[in-house]
């Protein structure tokens, strides 16, 4: 498996972060927020499937609720950036 590339998934979550400021920015409606983090918590996990295989039971589900919850705030924040600008 070809091991990803730090640089990229930096861009790509920038990326998400920037879609969802636009969100906000344009007064986009909330489901289409719904689905930016949807896509951001779709592509972290698929980033991170090398590391999330690895681990078992309470860590693997301590990690994975801590990175959505950090994820959605990211998203969240974003959108709200967005809204007051």
């Amino acid at each position: 498996m070809r091991r990803p590339i730090p640089a990229h998934n930096a861009a790509a979550e920038l990326g998400f972060a920037i879609s969802a400021f636009g969100c906000g920015l344009y007064d986009a409606p909330v489901w289409l927020i719904g689905l930016a983090t949807f896509g951001m918590l779709a592509y972290w996990t698929w980033s991170r499937r090398a590391v999330l295989d690895r681990l078992r039971g309470r860590t693997w589900m301590v990690l994975s609720i801590n990175a959505a919850a950090v994820l959605i705030a990211i998203m969240g924040g974003a959108y709200w950036l967005g809204l007051n600008l």
